[in-house]
């Protein structure tokens, strides 16, 4: 068991760190009791930003707690299990296209990175040490592949302008399967390197309002979706039992049902949103040569104004019906 422990605990850690951001003293938590919990950890949010490929940043990311189990007694049988308690993030649409994060940092937050970077370094050096061939690091890879995520509570806000797009999830779960997609605890072993997992949300609300100049919403509109039940099934394929990327990543979305409602305030604001989709897509909106920061060779990108956008919805609307299908406002 302590053979086992002294290759899960630095690989475990090591793959939380790529995710969050983990302080010097966090890499000193001992999983021996089954449980270890950290309170108020950062999402590393770059990496999220490298990760969706989008002109979408970042304002905010954290979660209020952590929780790992790990079932010693059962670890290969039962998966190690990651609960994130109330999850929340902000969004807003990326200015430039390539931003310099490292500028913005200050003297102390350098400071707990060398600390942070210390830690990893120890944990690197365990994590180099050769596994014993065959059966523990068959053993290794089938644990480390079969984490469970769940998270409860999760609040992701989208602010552009006046416009406030926020995502609702009660709760949510990402598991193995097997190739029937029934949970289960499985395998990863040739010739088909492939993980089956699905993501499920519960409860699965968003909602669209408009802020006012100072940032807050003074009247509520109703979601545009209400409690959801999603599931999505993930299937990857990678090249061998070490490869870090697969190679070929298919999803799959299920919804039994879907209650889904827009309002005469909401359709102007949905418009906008999609005409900015639109445009961040194609590439079509640019910052002024007044305002430009960066060398020439940069991609750019700003954001339309409120009144350009308002007035771009009103010559629609001029067209009377056009929005929805037998005037029930679906589009």
């Amino acid at each position: 068991m302590f053979a086992i422990a002294s290759y899960i605990t630095p690989l475990l850690m090591g793959y939380l760190d790529k995710y969050v951001e983990l302080r010097q003293e966090d890499f000193k938590i001992n999983f021996w009791e089954g449980d270890a919990t950290l309170k108020t950890v950062k999402l590393r949010t770059d990496f999220f930003e490298k990760l969706l490929q989008i002109p979408v940043i970042f304002k905010s990311g954290q979660i209020k707690e952590l929780k790992i189990y790990v079932p010693w007694h059962k670890i290969n049988s039962e998966p190690i299990v990651i609960t994130l308690k109330t999850v929340e993030c902000v969004l807003k649409v990326r200015d430039t296209a390539y931003d310099d994060h490292s500028s913005s940092h200050s003297s102390e937050q350098v400071k707990k990175q060398l600390q942070a970077a210390k830690a990893k370094q120890k944990l690197k050096r365990q994590d180099s040490e050769v596994l014993p061939p065959g059966y523990m690091q068959g053993m290794i890879s089938r644990i480390l592949n079969n984490i469970t995520l769940v998270i409860d509570n999760l609040v992701i806000k989208f602010v552009e302008d006046d416009i406030v797009l926020s995502v609702n999830v009660m709760s949510a779960e990402c598991y193995p399967v097997d190739i029937n997609w029934n949970r289960a605890f499985v395998d990863f072993n040739p010739p088909e390197f492939t993980s089956r997992k699905v993501l499920k949300f519960c409860d699965l609300t968003v909602c669209m309002d408009r802020a006012d100049a100072s940032g807050n919403i003074k009247s509520y509109e109703q979601p545009l979706l209400f409690k959801c039940i999603v599931a999505c099934r993930i299937l990857m394929t990678y090249d061998s039992l070490n490869a870090k990327l697969p190679k070929l990543t298919r999803f799959n979305l299920f919804c039994e049902e879907l209650k889904a409602t827009i309002s005469d305030n909401q359709l102007p604001i949905f418009i906008r949103l999609i005409e900015l989709c639109i445009a961040l897509y194609y590439g079509v909106i640019h910052i002024p040569v007044s305002e430009k920061k960066l060398e020439p060779d940069k991609q750019e990108v700003t954001r339309s104004s409120a009144d350009e956008t308002n007035q771009a919805g009103n010559e629609v609307n001029a067209y009377g019906q056009g929005w929805g299908v037998n005037g029930r406002g679906r589009l």
